[in-house]
């Protein structure tokens, strides 16, 4: 494992994965909170539909219960009830001597036998009458009774004379006659959640769907339930939402996306800053490299001027041709120091953007002539091609470019002069330089250009050179409006093209139309 992954690993995602647990419980944590905070909601409209029930059904039995106490005959008035009321199921008169006067066991209908042997433990005295509190001797009350999933209720009221008088609610008629109660509204909110609450049994049962008014069947998770104790013990409300506010999906993924893109911000930064690392140290690398091995490209021809000199200097070559080698030897040494710091120098000034460029039309076949006869650069051979072709461009960067070509091809096939040719193009003219040396390794033809960069193989190993030739070649192309690319050469070796925008032609970098103003 390299040393930038260990620290990548360490210092960014060890820490990006801890922060992503402890996100992870953070959210569940707070979708907990939401759906407890949604089901105490609920709950809390459950509620208020059990006590809107509850208060419905003690208005129904009050009233009922009112008519018998204001009737100077209370008898009369319960016979009515059970006879005309669809939600009394049964009327009673009771005495504490005499027990249910009426209805009496003797001559009782079935539906009147079953009522009293319903409520016999009370209307013998076994158990006392109790208000709802379980205060006795109470004016009234209303008594649930029932056992299993049966809830049967019965209000009774004493009169002046103390007698009980009572009815029994009719559960089912005022499942059917109720009205609908209309839910409650959240604060800030001017529409009602869709909301269906249900009236469940004892057994779970559904007994009565449908407790709001304009509610829909709801198919959600998210419930609250409340009691409708003391009035029905085993009966309760059941609320079932289906309002996209009362789900805590939509804060969960909005949660989850927020720590997502923090955690990828966090992973993506901390990667950037390992590769931006990795690139500062590749490139401290190949400064190093640039500067060994320009230092020994500067000591190579001032080693031979140094020698060639102090041999003059001290009369050990006598005149003749040693002598004139030696005068040679300073020249040519002298012009490749010369085109070493001229490359430093260009390769400077373009990093800093400060290169000018003298444009103007320049002949490229009677260019290459002109190099082919000096000295100092390397041979080549100039290939047959059409005369005139001119381009727009700088002589001395051309110049530049093309010795820097030269010297490559020169390092990397050496014995074999490179081939120039000089063809037109669709947009300009092109220069070719192709050699037969090893050529450029598949994936790096855009590589070669990077500076500092030189292709890790033997080969490169043992050429010499700065590792800016190549980058400071395309950067004076480019810097002219044309470009430089490389590509392999049919039956081996390397081809670098050389475009040039033809002379006369408009299309002119910006920068070069300012350097080309008086």
């Amino acid at each position: 494992m390299s040393r930038y992954l260990r620290t990548y690993l360490l210092a960014v995602a060890l820490p990006a994965l801890l922060l992503a647990l402890f996100g992870a419980a953070l959210i569940a944590r707070h979708v907990e909170l939401l759906r407890r905070e949604r089901a105490e909601r609920l709950a809390q409209v459950a509620g208020w539909g059990a006590d809107a029930v509850a208060a419905e059904v003690r208005e129904i039995l009050d009233s009922r219960l009112r008519g018998i106490e204001g009737n100077p005959d209370p008898l009369r008035e319960l016979r009515r009830l059970a006879r005309e009321d669809p939600l009394v199921r049964n009327a009673f008169l009771w005495r504490k001597d005499e027990g249910c006067v009426w209805p009496r066991r003797t001559g009782a209908a079935e539906e009147e036998r079953k009522f009293l042997f319903r409520y016999e433990p009370l209307f013998s005295g076994a158990v006392p009458w109790t208000s709802p509190g379980g205060e006795a001797d109470a004016a009234r009350g209303i008594r649930p009774w029932g056992s299993g999933d049966r809830q049967d209720l019965l209000a009774w009221v004493r009169l002046p004379d103390g007698d009980v008088a009572g009815v029994e609610l009719e559960t089912m008629a005022w499942f059917a006659r109720r009205r609908h109660l209309d839910p409650p509204l959240p604060p800030g909110r001017t529409t009602g959640p869709a909301f269906s609450a249900e009236l469940l049994g004892a057994d779970g049962g559904v007994l009565l769907p449908s407790l709001l008014a304009d509610s829909i069947p709801v198919e959600g998770t998210a419930t609250g339930e409340a009691s409708l104790a003391p009035l029905f013990p085993q009966w309760r409300v059941r609320v079932r939402s289906a309002d996209p506010d009362e789900s805590g999906a939509p804060a969960f993924w909005v949660d989850a996306v927020l720590f997502a893109l923090l955690l990828l911000c966090l992973a993506g930064g901390g990667l950037a800053l390992l590769r931006a690392a990795r690139r500062e140290r590749l490139d401290a690398l190949r400064k190093t490299d640039f500067v060994d091995n320009v230092s020994h490209e500067l000591k190579t021809p001032l080693s031979g001027i140094r020698l060639s000199a102090e041999l003059l200097a001290e009369g050990r070559l006598p005149d003749g041709p040693r002598r004139d080698k030696a005068v040679r030897s300073i020249l040519a040494e002298s012009d490749r120091l010369d085109r070493l710091v001229s490359n430093l120098l260009d390769f400077g000034r373009l990093e800093r953007g400060r290169r000018r460029f003298d444009l103007q039309r320049v002949d490229l076949v009677a260019l290459l002539e002109n190099m082919q006869v000096e000295a100092a650069v390397g041979g080549f051979d100039l290939q047959p091609g059409e005369r005139g072709l001119a381009a727009l461009a700088d002589p001395d960067a051309v110049r530049r470019i093309l010795s820097n070509l030269f010297d490559n091809a020169a390092k990397y096939a050496p014995g074999a002069p490179p081939e120039v040719s000089v063809r037109a193009a669709e947009n300009g003219v092109e220069v070719v330089v192709a050699d037969r040396g090893p050529g450029v390794p598949p994936g790096l033809e855009e590589k070669v250009f990077e500076r500092f960069f030189r292709a890790d193989d033997s080969l490169a190993r043992r050429a010499n050179g700065s590792g800016i030739g190549l980058s400071l070649a395309r950067g004076l192309a480019r810097g002219m409006g044309g470009d430089l690319v490389c590509r392999p050469r049919p039956g081996g070796g390397a081809e670098f093209v050389l475009a040039l925008p033809a002379a006369g032609s408009a299309a002119l970098p910006e920068s070069a139309q300012r350097s080309a103003r008086p």
